[in-house]
């Protein structure tokens, strides 16, 4: 099983604001989202999951995780689970081909001790986050630059970044 991480991150490694992106939504990073985990499963932290309006991500299994899970919210849709960790969700996924770690700040620390894999949209301008994504380690990562853009006047790339072997 390959374990990806996918964020997006300001110049601080910022992910997010009051429990939002303050970037609003930059329609590539979005599509490079949409496209790399759609039939996948994606993993999430509850955080994460109420900022998407509670709702799962269309076409992809959404796992959230909680210690005091909704589960009103479970019983709505067919593609949403929980786990009470991210060690639990992931011995259960085994035989997936890959899945994504999307968010937030808690389930990426934890996670990136997993990634075989880490996809980052940088945005080349800092928006006072309050929510951070770990530094990467590019020691224990080869970097890979996959796409550059500008998106309101500002730079950004969206990388590939593969544990080293």
């Amino acid at each position: 099983m390959i374990i990806s991480l996918i964020a997006a991150v300001d110049s601080k490694n910022g992910i997010g604001l009051n429990g939002k992106m303050p970037w609003g939504h930059i329609k590539e990073d979005m599509e490079f989202f949409r496209k790399t985990t759609t039939g996948c499963t994606v993993i999430m932290g509850r955080g994460t999951f109420e900022s998407l309006g509670n709702k799962p991500l269309p076409d992809r299994r959404n796992i959230v995780i909680s210690s005091t899970p909704n589960l009103v919210y479970y019983s709505r849709y067919h593609n949403l689970f929980y786990e009470f960790s991210l060690e639990d969700a992931i011995i259960k996924l085994l035989r997936e081909k890959e899945i994504f770690i999307i968010g937030g700040e808690s389930i990426y620390k934890r996670a990136i001790y997993y990634a075989d894999t880490i996809y980052l949209t940088h945005i080349d301008k800092d928006y006072n986050c309050d929510r951070f994504f770990p530094n990467v380690d590019e020691n224990i990562f080869t970097k890979e630059e996959l796409k550059n853009f500008e998106y309101d006047s500002v730079n950004v790339r969206i990388c590939k970044y593969t544990k080293k072997l």
